[in-house]
């Protein structure tokens, strides 16, 4: 298990979540601004959540079109709306496009026994 992903309950945390499961549908994204200011994008894939920063690495800008629409049409893939450029859920790696191999920077999150999404380690 990814330490972006989690399956698994973490411990009880005293910090508010940044989303829940139910706000996720299957082959699903959310956007969310985090608690630093960041906006970052959620993704539900074969029933793993992912967490990025909302910003393509080729050209810096955000990833969606249209709100919380991140995924391209199959639901498999994160895909950059500027460029067309298409992403692993599972770490972010373009597999497709200007920046292939390149990353989206992943922001680690858990999933508690509630299915509160939670930045892991608060």
């Amino acid at each position: 298990m990814s330490a972006s992903t989690q399956d698994a309950a973490e411990p009880a945390t005293t910090a508010p979540p940044i989303a829940h499961v139910a706000d996720l549908a299957e082959s699903g994204s959310l956007g969310v601004r985090l608690p630093d200011g960041r906006d970052a994008l959620l993704v539900r894939v074969h029933g793993r959540v992912s967490a990025f920063e909302n910003r393509c690495p080729h050209q810096g800008v955000p990833l969606e079109a249209e709100p919380n629409r991140f995924l391209e049409a199959g639901g498999e893939l994160i895909q950059c709306a500027m460029h067309g450029a298409l992403f692993l859920p599972e770490g972010g790696e373009c597999v497709f496009g200007p920046c292939q191999g390149e990353h989206l920077c992943q922001i680690p999150v858990s999933v508690d026994d509630d299915g509160r999404i939670h930045l892991a380690g608060e």
